[in-house]
């Protein structure tokens, strides 16, 4: 299965569900899980809906997928081992906040932390999944 935190979206997201999404609204986002098959299906979504200035990241079984919709369209990383620095700047650009690392990011969101965690077991910290 694959994992995602959704910002800068709206309600057409519950639109999915009856294609196999998994999803839960907590405030302004959505969790959201979905078997890997449907990846194309979520990124194509999320190229259709995601606000101006949003990224959408998910989570595969070895790496994390970022999409950024920028003033000059959509812009896809795959990022291995929590290193992409190029993604890292425009995360904080966006956000006007210093994380740290990819890494760091992730697990400030509980959503994903719950998620990693389950996945690495207690040598999570030493390892990407």
């Amino acid at each position: 299965m694959y994992y995602t935190y959704a910002m800068g979206m709206n309600e057409k997201i519950y639109e999915l569900e009856s294609q196999g999404f998994k999803i839960k609204k907590r405030n302004k986002s959505f969790e959201v899980i979905f078997p890997k098959e449907k990846a194309q299906i979520w990124e194509d979504f999320v190229k259709e809906n995601l606000e101006i200035n949003y990224w959408n990241e998910y989570l595969t079984e070895d790496k994390v997928v970022f999409l950024f919709n920028l003033f000059d369209g959509i812009h896809r990383y795959e990022v291995e081992n929590f290193d992409n620095d190029e993604v890292l700047t425009i995360c904080e650009e966006l956000c006007d906040w210093d994380f740290g690392s990819i890494k760091d990011m992730l697990l400030g969101n509980k959503f994903y932390k719950k998620i990693l965690s389950k996945k690495c077991g207690k040598s999570f910290e030493n390892s990407l999944f």
